[in-house]
């Protein structure tokens, strides 16, 4: 087996970090997380008192309904910002003081969002310790999607039925991505892993979260009402959480279970950056910024434009593949790829070159 030469790459991740240092760009921005959480916060209560409106307005004019169903979808939208400033404070990212990234997190992820912030914790620590290993990141160890031959070849039933056609289908299931985090989020509460008076707030916040609201409009409105708008909303909550965070790594090379990756390459090379823009940068949570972001996880959204400068510059200097496309062009790759591994009995999505190398030779 031939192994990538690890010291080198290992000395040249440090220079860039002295580079990254350097530049200011792992200091801490509070200020601009406590100002956008502000202004989703005002807007998330606008949408809430028009939907209150839209419902009053709609026991006479049913037209209204159609403008509840926009103020629910825009309410999911505001969701997966929350969600996405839970996940920044999960990466130390907001404040010095770790306690209090893991209060704010708490709160946005399992009252704002509605999911466990235990739970996405757990899941996501473990894929950016391994990303795209098989047998090791959980992002790529989904029921209802296979990523590799071998995990397509092991389902039965409707399970197999569905991987042969995941490619097209694709698009349709992140409408389900809601639900399928609701649900895993209530059954990682009930691992011992962590205090069970931290697991039962947890609880507690999701269940006002998922409930409170609806209760309410139930009472005003009407139980059909409140299960539309609540329906409505998680699947464009699912929907939007799902198109921000899949572009990151689907399709692109997996590495084999037993394969040893410096830390460089391993981000690097698994990761997919999106071509950004003020409008991107915002409504992804500067998840397009992906390279940029397994590498320096704790740097703050607002420095990853200019991280992504001196990374790039790095890698073209060192002939170093960093993968970047535009946002829909990187979802034709994820669908080709789904589609080939769900269809193809010779696929083999190990591409990358470096990874390929690892590999025993026969």
């Amino acid at each position: 087996m031939t192994l990538i030469q690890t010291s080198k790459q290992v000395s040249n991740f440090n220079a860039v970090l002295a580079q990254v240092k350097a530049a200011g760009l792992l200091k801490k921005r509070p200020s601009f997380y406590m100002i956008r959480l502000g202004v989703i916060s005002l807007i998330a209560g606008g949408l809430w008192t028009g939907a209150a409106f839209v419902g009053f307005a709609a026991q006479d004019h049913g037209a209204w309904i159609l403008m509840g169903f926009l103020a629910a979808g825009l309410l999911g939208i505001m969701s997966a910002q929350y969600g996405f400033i839970a996940h920044e404070a999960a990466h130390r990212q907001i404040f010095k003081n770790n306690k209090a990234n893991d209060w704010l997190g708490l709160i946005l992820a399992n009252l704002f969002a509605g999911l466990s912030y235990g739970f996405w914790m757990r899941k996501h620590n473990q894929h950016h310790k391994q990303p795209n290993q098989i047998d090791a990141d959980p992002d790529i160890a989904i029921r209802i999607l296979s990523f590799t031959p071998e995990s397509r070849d092991a389902k039965k039933g409707f399970e197999r039925w569905l991987s042969e056609r995941q490619g097209w289908l694709f698009p349709f299931l992140l409408f389900l991505t809601g639900f399928d985090l609701l649900l895993d989020s209530f059954a990682g509460l009930a691992r011992k892993d962590r205090p069970l008076k931290i697991r039962l707030l947890e609880f507690g916040l999701m269940v006002v979260r998922q409930t409170a609201p609806y209760v309410g409009m139930a009472l005003m409105f009407g139980w059909l009402w409140a299960i539309a708008l609540w329906v409505f909303q998680m699947v464009i909550f699912g929907f939007f959480m799902g198109a921000a965070f899949a572009p990151n790594h689907k399709g692109m090379p997996l590495v084999p279970k037993d394969a040893k990756l410096d830390f460089f390459s391993r981000q690097v090379l698994t990761s997919r950056n999106i071509r950004g823009s003020w409008l991107k940068d915002n409504l992804m949570g500067g998840l397009n910024y992906q390279v940029e972001h397994h590498l320096f996880p704790s740097m703050a959204r607002p420095y990853l434009r200019k991280a992504h400068e001196i990374v790039g510059e790095y890698c073209r200097a060192n002939d170093i593949t960093l993968v970047e496309m535009n946002l829909i062009s990187s979802y034709a790759v994820i669908i080709r790829y789904l589609s080939k591994v769900g269809l193809s009995n010779n696929t083999d999505p190990f591409v990358c070159p470096m990874v390929a190398t690892l590999r025993p030779r026969s």
